[in-house]
């Protein structure tokens, strides 16, 4: 039971750092993108995230082979997401310390997602 809080904690963590990029990617302060997205915009995208997340994480609880593939997809999802927003905020008109924000943001995202698809892979084969 203590992996599988271990893994909820951490999936929550890679939400919060999706959410952190999708916020910085957003808002058109930071010149992070040619074209802002509205708040409504970014709000749907956090709800959906956190949704998927959620489903992935239930689905852990109820059925564990079935939210071990889930969880996965959502994070590979979500990974491929924060790759996108990286490179272009990396290609952005954007200062510099906004880019690099973003871009520590972003790695640190990606490490808790790698790391994240890591305990289910070692949790799923000791649950099979």
């Amino acid at each position: 039971m203590l992996k599988l809080t271990r893994l909820v904690a951490f999936a929550f963590v890679s939400f919060f750092c999706y959410g952190i990029v999708n916020w910085m990617m957003s808002t058109g302060h930071f010149h992070l993108q040619a074209k802002t997205i509205s708040l409504p915009q970014m709000w749907q995208g956090l709800l959906i995230a956190l949704v998927l997340y959620f489903l992935g994480i239930l689905a852990l609880y109820l059925n564990r082979m079935l939210g071990f593939y889930v969880l996965g997809l959502v994070i590979v999802i979500y990974s491929l997401g924060m790759i996108s927003a990286l490179m272009s905020g990396y290609q952005s008109t954007a200062g510099m310390e906004i880019k690099l924000l973003l871009e520590i943001i972003g790695v640190v995202g990606l490490g808790v997602n790698f790391y994240t698809l890591i305990l289910l892979t070692r949790w799923r084969h000791k649950n099979n």
